[in-house]
């Protein structure tokens, strides 16, 4: 896959801009906007935990359950918890089966509430993505052409589809936690009881489960906002007729992806992105790739512009 990356990097030279030619600052993304929505998942991923560590220890029949969980809630968390369906006996039913009912019952639960979450913030993911496109390509093409004017509006079909697309995005990832979470935790549940090896280990397990998906959560909202952005940019620069961009690597990743450092200061073309993955031969522009936080500065032609 490296043989080809190289070849198609020999078939398209890389260039640097030409004198001519107008280079836009950097397009930022909203991240204070991708940090809120990743607080927001964090924060709706700790109250299922804390349901589910609840369930378990119940399952466990430990008496300590309700009392233990309580105390490290916050008091919206509180009433949450003390609102959701109280345990109820057996009635007859084996431990898996009834383990098998809670589970289910928790997952039909915080499905509607991801569900609600992924239609909050993926509207203020557009909003807010729309609003700071148009103030930075606005200052950028203040002084050009008519024509080159930026508005908001998401009517252009470039950008409708754009916008339709990163909606889908969000909301898939955002409403997929409870099934993925719950599901893990079924098996391991599941394990336990067939195993004998006690359902109480499983409490440290489901604390550390939910550190590591808010800190999952938090990287996945910031990554959909950069995504929308390149692309809502992306997609109103070419209904305008700007063509080429400045690749800008950005430092701060703990491992630089080199072929992305090779490419900045380099100009390219919207419609004939350079290979993104050598793995994969994935091709893309600055922000496609899992976690990329490359930008790029829009090249403006002045022949173009007149």
């Amino acid at each position: 896959m490296a043989a080809a990356v190289e070849r198609r990097s020999a078939q398209r030279p890389l260039r640097r801009p030409r004198v001519g030619e107008r280079v836009l600052e950097p397009l930022h993304p909203p991240l204070k906007l991708g940090r809120d929505m990743g607080a927001a998942m964090a924060h709706l991923l700790r109250e299922m935990t804390i349901e589910t560590r609840r369930m378990v220890r119940s399952l466990a029949g430990s008496p300590q359950a309700e009392a233990e969980t309580l105390q490290v809630l916050s008091p919206p968390q509180v009433l949450s918890a003390m609102d959701a369906p109280a345990d109820t006996p057996y009635m007859g039913r084996s431990v898996p089966d009834e383990a098998q009912r809670r589970l289910d019952a928790l997952l039909s639960r915080y499905k509607r509430k991801f569900e609600q979450l992924a239609d909050t913030w993926s509207r203020r993911m557009i909003s807010g993505v729309m609003e700071t496109s148009t103030a930075q390509l606005s200052i950028g093409l203040k002084d050009m052409a008519e024509r080159m004017e930026i508005h908001a509006t998401i009517a252009e079909p470039r950008v409708r589809a754009v916008v339709e697309a990163s909606t889908r995005s969000c909301v898939q990832l955002i409403t997929r936690i409870p099934e993925q979470y719950l599901g893990e935790v079924q098996v391991q549940v599941m394990s336990a009881i067939t195993t004998g090896s006690g359902l109480d280990k499983l409490v440290p397990y489901l604390t550390r489960r939910y550190e590591d998906d808010a800190r999952h959560a938090h990287l996945v909202a910031l990554d959909q906002i950069r995504k929308a952005t390149a692309n809502v940019n992306a997609a109103r620069l070419q209904a305008i007729g700007v063509e080429e961009y400045v690749w800008i690597h950005t430092g701060g990743e703990r491992y630089p992806r080199k072929l992305h450092q090779s490419y900045s200061g380099r100009v390219f073309r919207y419609d004939d992105p350079p290979v993104i993955d050598e793995r994969t031969g994935e091709v893309g522009k600055p922000g496609d790739a899992y976690f990329c936080r490359c930008q790029m500065r829009p090249v403006l032609k002045f022949t173009k512009a007149a």
